[in-house]
């Protein structure tokens, strides 16, 4: 188990996870978050000093990988609250003009 192997794949897998959100395809990201939960698994089990973990985070430039994944994911929320949203509307206009329409017949019937 090495320290920058492990970095090096945590990247891949966090540019992965960035491409995925961004490409929409949300069934794939389960798999890729249990591959990168198991890096961070790995990396609790190596023994390292603090100076050696931030020298390599920093070189690999994660804290930036890791904005961009949160950035991607809370645009990609914000889209889909709005679609949520915008489907609540439909429905319950579609809710109303058949509560119009049943009316509408009732009346004509009593008529």
């Amino acid at each position: 188990m090495d320290l920058e192997k492990n970095f090096v794949e945590f990247k891949a897998i966090t540019i992965t996870i960035v491409e995925t959100v961004k490409a929409g395809e949300y069934e794939k990201l389960e798999e890729t978050f249990q591959q990168r939960q198991l890096i961070l698994d790995d990396l609790k089990k190596i023994d390292y000093s603090k100076e050696e973990f931030k020298k390599l985070y920093l070189k690999y430039e994660l804290e930036n990988l890791d904005k961009a994944l949160a950035s991607e994911i809370k645009d990609k929320q914000k889209d889909l609250l709005k679609k949520i949203e915008k489907n609540k509307k439909k429905k319950v206009a579609m809710a109303g003009y058949n509560n119009i329409s049943a009316k509408a017949v009732f009346l004509s019937k009593e008529v």
